[in-house]
């Protein structure tokens, strides 16, 4: 259960060189309490979260960060960063369109 949060809030599978989870979290996650589990998934959303902030072009980040939210049951935050998204992305038509499909795929408003 853990692993497949935890894959699902990075987007995919971990690989060392996504920004996402590490073999290493798996495997601290897995000896966790379910609420420290909890707060680890949430630190690591809140990182991702202030990333964009800093450096809104990343198209694959902002995915990730709405599929999160989704998981974590937050579609008022999920909403308010894809309308962020959108802000940041506005002068690049291609992520632009990557971005908008996703939030048709989650239901949000955006």
């Amino acid at each position: 259960m853990v692993r497949d949060a935890l894959t699902r809030v990075a987007g995919g599978t971990p690989a060392a060189t996504s920004p996402g989870p590490t073999a290493e979290d798996f495997a601290t996650a897995g000896g966790m309490s379910e609420k420290d589990r909890g707060e680890m998934i949430r630190g690591m959303v809140t990182r991702l979260a202030d990333r964009l902030k800093e450096n809104g072009n990343d198209v694959e980040g902002w995915q990730r960060l709405l599929r999160a939210y989704m998981v974590l049951g937050e579609r008022d935050k999920a909403n308010a960063a894809a309308a962020d998204a959108k802000r940041a992305l506005a002068n690049d038509p291609d992520k632009l369109r990557r971005l908008g499909d996703m939030i048709k795929s989650l239901g949000l408003e955006g």
